[in-house]
């Protein structure tokens, strides 16, 4: 899988499309769900939920078969432990306080995750340590793939927590995330919410944009959906209070 990401660094297109999407709940129903929305890929958050290696296996399969191969499930991994690559462990932070913290978990889940293909494996670094080491840590031949945590990599930074920012130490980081990128020929995850975020995560060679999430869709799908409701009741009665119905 990871040669369908690297076989044309330069090229975009392939990988943007209207709609990109995430899953939150670990379950198969959620699997298959966001299975048919036409997405073209998937992220299986394997760092911040608790995941049993027979679960991760299942929910791949099912987003492979109810797409028809269309979808792509990406599953982040929150450590190197989990990668089975000791040697990078102290720079790719998520151990502890964000992620799980490996030494509170039973041997028995201490899975390697980076044989479960046609899933493609990527890395989430959120540092500045990480960022430094970023080439050495993408360099692994089990990472298709990198997410950049631009909350967590702002605020260790000392920056206000966001999703983009045009401070000079977070533009650097992300120039050096395209640099290695390009050089690596691995392309880049992360959010782009929004016209503004899209055009510039392109600009930065961005190549798996994430339009949505799970929090995200729910709270602003429903929002959105009760916002058209009132509008169209309002107008409706508006119209029959006036007689022009």
């Amino acid at each position: 899988m990871s040669s369908q990401f690297t076989q044309d660094a330069n090229d975009q297109k392939k990988w943007i499309a209207p709609t990109h999407t995430t899953r939150g709940p670990a379950g198969r129903h959620v699997a298959k769900s966001l299975a048919m929305t036409g997405a073209d890929w998937c992220w299986l958050d394997a760092e911040h939920i608790a995941w049993t290696q027979k679960l991760l296996v299942e929910c791949i399969q099912v987003i492979i078969h109810e797409s028809g191969g269309k979808m792509i499930p990406i599953y982040v991994i929150g450590s190197w432990m989990e990668l089975g690559c000791w040697c990078c462990w102290d720079h790719c932070p998520s151990h502890g306080i964000r992620g799980r913290d490996e030494e509170d978990r039973p041997d028995t889940d201490h899975t390697h995750l980076s044989h479960l293909y046609p899933a493609s494996t990527a890395t989430r670094p959120k540092s500045a340590v990480g960022i430094k080491h970023l080439a050495e840590i993408v360099a692994s031949e089990e990472v298709s793939a990198f997410m950049i945590g631009p909350g967590d990599l702002r605020l260790d930074l000392g920056l206000p927590q966001n999703l983009d920012g045009d401070e000079p130490m977070f533009i650097a980081a992300m120039e050096t995330a395209s640099k290695v990128a390009k050089e690596r020929g691995i392309p880049i995850a992360g959010f782009a919410v929004g016209p503004e975020m899209t055009k510039r995560r392109i600009d930065q060679g961005f190549r798996l944009l994430l339009g949505t999430m799970a929090l995200y869709a729910i709270v602003f799908g429903v929002m959105s959906d009760i916002g058209t409701g009132k509008a169209v009741a309002d107008a409706y009665l508006q119209s029959k209070a006036n007689g022009t119905v």
